[in-house]
């Protein structure tokens, strides 16, 4: 089963991989806009303090409008970093984004003499090749999310990014992968409920 459910998975992050390219930058940037505009009406979103942010890869929401809006809005910003062998996030306060540079997994991390502090933050945005209705979560393969939201456990608001065109109708879960308690899109708020 396990198999099967693995070979799933893949056929899954090849479809989705497809869809993210058949999207042109003009529709991932118009459409990242509406989502930044569609999360910061949110309750939780004005109500938070601090924000588990993550600097998107290329065809990702652009995250860097969150981090804009969040400093305008006086929210503390958390930014993930690769933590050494254990496969897992560690997080950083970040400032500015030009504190921001290329890490192991690809994406921009802080610099490695930024210091992992204590998280003051009330929700965490998470990203993902697909979703779906339930609040499953499809990653690219390496478990580092699922590691980190299992740690942190069910304290923060787990918050997942993602266009439309990257929803399933039903992502293939394992007993590891973790369920998301709010999924934005440039349509919609999907809201699920607290995991844990």
């Amino acid at each position: 089963m396990v198999g099967a459910l693995a070979q799933d998975k893949a056929g899954q992050r090849r479809l989705l991989r497809q869809r993210l390219s058949a999207y042109g930058e003009a529709e991932r940037t118009e459409a990242s806009r509406c989502l930044a505009e569609r999360l910061a009406l949110l309750p939780e979103w004005q109500g938070a303090k601090g924000v588990l942010l993550y600097a998107s890869l290329p065809g990702e929401p652009d995250t860097d409008l969150l981090f804009w809006r969040a400093r305008a809005e006086d929210k503390r910003v958390f930014y993930p970093f690769v933590r050494g062998k254990d496969r897992s996030l560690g997080f950083a306060e970040v400032e500015t984004l030009e504190s921001l540079h290329p890490g192991p997994l690809r994406f921009r991390e802080p610099s490695p003499e930024r210091k992992e502090r204590k998280l003051e933050a009330d929700l965490i945005l998470i990203p993902g090749l697909g979703f779906d209705q339930g609040g499953m979560r499809l990653g690219r393969g390496s478990g580092y999310y699922d590691r980190t939201l299992a740690e942190i456990g069910s304290g923060l608001l787990r918050v997942g990014l993602f266009f439309s065109w990257q929803e399933l109708s039903r992502v293939a879960a394992e007993g590891h992968d973790e369920r998301m308690d709010l999924l934005v899109t440039e349509r919609e708020v999907i809201r699920i409920g607290r995991a844990g």
